[in-house]
């Protein structure tokens, strides 16, 4: 199973950061290093399953999405 985890953008500066699996919230948080080590472990978890592909693409504040290096280095390994 493949799931792609999502870290979007927020330009509010009290705003929540949300991390998404697919199209579902799956957590929100206070701060962006929050959620984004949140992300990340939610996707270590994942890829400890056996048949399980995970990766997770971070929106910048243009609205580019990009594949986050750390993960997808793990990913390598």
């Amino acid at each position: 199973m493949r799931i792609i985890f999502y870290l979007p953008y927020n330009a509010s500066p009290r705003g929540q950061w949300i991390v998404r699996r697919n199209a579902d919230l799956a957590g929100q948080f206070a701060t962006r290093d929050e959620a984004l080590t949140h992300a990340h472990l939610m996707v270590g978890a994942f890829r400890a399953l056996p048949g399980n592909e995970a990766e997770l693409k971070i929106e910048d504040e243009n609205g580019n999405w990009r594949l986050d290096a750390a993960s997808s280095e793990a990913s390598a390994r």
